[in-house]
């Protein structure tokens, strides 16, 4: 007994299987450059478009702004964030808007914490359908 090996509380008891993956657990990319060719799952219908939104003006609006331009009231005191309107962000996949809620941008933190991968996909539909100009059922 004198020369067992000693599990601290930190450690886990036993090393996990290789290529394991835990109950519950989505899939990790190295950050968001990986999902550009991340297909949308979720269809833009009028329940993502309501669930997108709210979760846009509760998460996103603060930097954003309500309407997407970038304005909102935290941009005052941090450098202003992207105007979802511009050419470059519009042009960007919709696997890659999710990768950078996902795992951040260069000046965004990650937004992913508390949001499912679900959550994470109806604010993509609903940036595009502030982009196209699409108005949202109340």
């Amino acid at each position: 007994m004198w020369y067992q090996p000693s599990i601290r509380s930190q450690a886990a008891p036993r090393p996990e299987p290789e290529h394991s993956v835990p109950l519950g657990a989505e899939v990790r990319f190295g950050g968001r450059d990986e999902t550009v060719d991340l297909p949308n799952p979720v269809p833009a219908t009028p329940g993502s478009l309501a669930r997108g939104q709210a979760t846009f003006v509760a998460r996103c609006a603060p930097c954003h702004g309500l309407d997407g331009h970038g304005r909102g009231p935290v941009s005052r005191l941090f450098p202003q964030p992207a105007d979802l309107f511009y050419p470059k962000v519009k042009e960007r996949s919709d696997g890659f808007i999710w990768g950078t809620i996902t795992y951040g941008g260069e000046a965004m933190p990650p937004a992913r914490e508390g949001l499912d991968v679900r959550d994470r996909w109806d604010v993509v539909n609903y940036v595009r359908s502030i982009q196209e100009g699409r108005s949202i059922p109340p």
